[in-house]
């Protein structure tokens, strides 16, 4: 097992290739489950379905527009919007570099601890709980990265197919974060505070549960080097598809209430979310269950992509650092 300054290191690096990499997948993801699900509520004949892609930033009535797959492919191809892909990415970046470095030492730290106070503990088990651990550990650095993320991808929808270059391509990540201390202060960093640590506690215990579970099973016992490669990336993969899978519902409340900007004068106040609970009611009222699952094909790509090159990158930089040291 790694010594966790190497888990430290090996993570920052991991966790920054990872969100450089799966940043345009992200950017879908929030848009979809921070679309418009007040149309029933307003007397709309239906809700969009559930492959368009809606960029509206808040729950109002009067931005229930969307672009459907067509419509979004053509905006793939256009140069400002590839452009304004980078958006948010900033506080990703430099957010998840450092989560994933207290993730990996909290869950190295948690390993040996739970190793040294319960040796009897089933190896998975402890692997799940170091995981939790792991995760509500992070929840100081998640939840402002969370906000200003958030916050930047929603505003992406201000960049359309054909604009000209002095348009604007969404908020920068410093952008956002200057207008959140202006008009929440400190506090409104860690909005939603409480629902992120339930999705990271319970999230990264499946996530480091499911890998070692998915690592230490082969296919075959002698791996030659490439098929050991390829194991690690399924392995890391599988653990992203799982550990999301497992707490998406929470993701789809935590984006929906983050997004929503304080003292919005735009909002009806029953589209107004006062604490995270509020906003799940309000969502499930306005779209049913199925809208705590926007989004969830995109995820699952973008966390199998991710995950599998963030647990190979992980697991390089650690044999580099250990052969270094």
């Amino acid at each position: 097992m790694p010594d966790p300054l190497t888990d430290c290191i090996a993570g920052y690096i991991s966790g920054a290739v990872g969100i450089a990499i799966g940043n345009p997948l992200d950017i879908i993801k929030v848009q979809l489950q921070n679309s418009s699900a007040s149309a029933r509520l307003f007397g709309s004949p239906r809700l969009p379905g559930p492959d368009e892609l809606l960029i509206s930033p808040s729950l109002s009535a009067n931005s229930a527009a969307s672009t459907t797959p067509l419509q979004t492919g053509r905006k793939v191809i256009d140069y400002r919007y590839l452009q304004s892909l980078l958006h948010g990415v900033a506080a990703p970046i430099l957010g998840y570099g450092a989560l994933n470095a207290l993730l990996f030492a909290s869950y190295s730290v948690s390993l040996r601890v739970l190793d040294e106070v319960s040796p009897a503990m089933p190896d998975i088990a402890k692997m799940f709980a170091a995981g939790t651990i792991a995760g509500l550990s992070t929840v100081v650095v998640s939840a402002p990265t969370e906000v200003i993320k958030c916050r930047a991808q929603a505003s992406h929808d201000s960049i359309k197919p054909g604009s000209t270059t002095n348009e604007a391509v969404g908020l920068s990540s410093w952008t956002v974060c200057k207008d959140v201390f202006k008009r929440e202060g400190i506090a409104g960093f860690f909005k939603g505070g409480l629902v992120t640590g339930f999705r990271d506690g319970f999230g990264y215990g499946v996530y480091f549960w499911a890998y070692g579970a998915a690592k230490n099973w082969k296919v075959v016992e002698d791996e030659t080097r490439l098929q050991h490669v390829l194991h690690l990336l399924i392995a890391g993969g599988i653990a992203g598809c799982l550990s999301w899978a497992s707490i998406y519902p929470l993701d789809v409340i935590k984006t929906r209430y983050q997004a929503q900007l304080a003292n919005d004068a735009s909002l009806h106040s029953s589209e107004r979310y006062t604490s995270s609970w509020d906003c799940a009611r309000k969502t499930y009222r306005a779209g049913g269950i199925r809208f705590f699952f926007r989004g969830i094909t995109v995820t699952m790509v973008r966390a199998f992509l991710v995950n599998a090159v963030q647990f190979g990158t992980y697991e390089w930089m650690v044999k580099v650092l250990e052969g270094a040291g």
